[in-house]
């Protein structure tokens, strides 16, 4: 029953032609070169996937196997540090650009039944190294839920602060991402970490990375902030492959909806499949170049599956 959203998805795979790249052990984070160089793990230094700024490298050893991911970072990735300037009565805000690489490790394979799953992201390739964020420095250790894996991503937001009249306190603690975050300061903190261009499905005992995605129109792969009590102060950090989606995302994107809608059609049995060769078709004409168009498109032909 999945064959046909499968090939769909090579079929847009072979428009857009993902070719390998070489890189040396030295391009590595350091952590991951001194695990190599002990023979703890190894890695694969041609890229298995490469699209845009996004490439994968298989990595294996005593720790699970899985995918060392590396993105290339892009406008509007930084630092920003605000305050507020009591001398002229307004924020203040500096910011610091970040280049270079921010690498991410996951596994192919998580356990269903384990309640946090790990994600290690290395800043030591992003040009400037970020400094010590808050009591951060290095490799952050992130924690990520079944649900939060499946759906490609995962936030938290705590704020906790008191009220300035009344003295009671009243915040809140949203989302599931735990592990390495900043701390909470006078007020809060909030971070969101995006598994970019990654898939993963369950098959009951296990959660499986399935394939990439190159279609994923995400530029951001993570961010984290803190901020102070009555706005006084603010520090972000994040990391981008890109501000807007890049030239063909969107085709890419419409041809993951046209994996989504085949697999649909084929659990409701209806033989519409050359509405669906309409639906290609129309993604790669002038009136569905953009995002907003080739929803409407969708939606025209396949509303009947609501």
């Amino acid at each position: 029953m999945r064959s046909f959203p499968v090939a769909s998805v090579l079929f847009c795979l072979s428009v857009f032609p993902l070719s390998a790249k070489a890189i040396s052990v030295s391009e590595l984070p350091a952590s991951i070169q001194s695990c190599v160089a002990t023979g703890a793990c190894s890695v694969n230094l041609s890229s298995a996937y490469e699209f845009d700024r996004v490439s994968a490298f298989q990595i294996s050893g005593r720790d699970p196997g899985g995918w060392l991911m590396r993105y290339e970072l892009a406008q509007p990735s930084g630092v920003t540090r605000g305050y507020f300037d009591y001398d002229v009565d307004s924020t203040t805000q500096i910011t610091t650009a970040f280049n270079g690489y921010l690498w991410m490790r996951v596994q192919s394979v998580y356990r269903a039944d384990e309640a946090a799953h790990p994600v290690t992201l290395f800043l030591d390739k992003v040009a400037p190294v970020p400094g010590s964020f808050y009591g951060q420095s290095g490799d952050l250790s992130l924690f990520m839920t079944t649900a939060d894996l499946l759906a490609g991503g995962a936030y938290r937001q705590l704020y906790d602060t008191y009220d300035t009249y009344t003295y009671d306190p009243y915040g809140f603690d949203r989302g599931s991402l735990s592990g390495e975050l900043p701390p909470v300061m006078d007020s809060g903190f909030s971070a969101r970490l995006n598994l970019l261009q990654l898939n993963y499905q369950s098959d009951g005992s296990s959660i499986v990375m399935t394939y990439f995605a190159p279609w994923d129109a995400r530029g951001l792969v993570y961010s984290q902030g803190v901020y102070g009590a009555d706005s006084s102060y603010s520090s972000t950090q994040a990391f981008y492959v890109s501000a807007v989606p890049e030239p063909g995302v969107s085709w890419l994107f419409g041809c993951g909806l046209m994996a989504v809608v085949a697999a649909r059609i084929a659990r409701v049995g209806r033989n519409n499949r050359r509405a669906l060769r309409r639906m290609c078709v129309a993604t790669q004409a002038p009136k569905t170049s953009s995002a907003v168009a080739l929803a409407k498109d969708i939606h025209g032909e396949f509303s009947w599956l609501s």
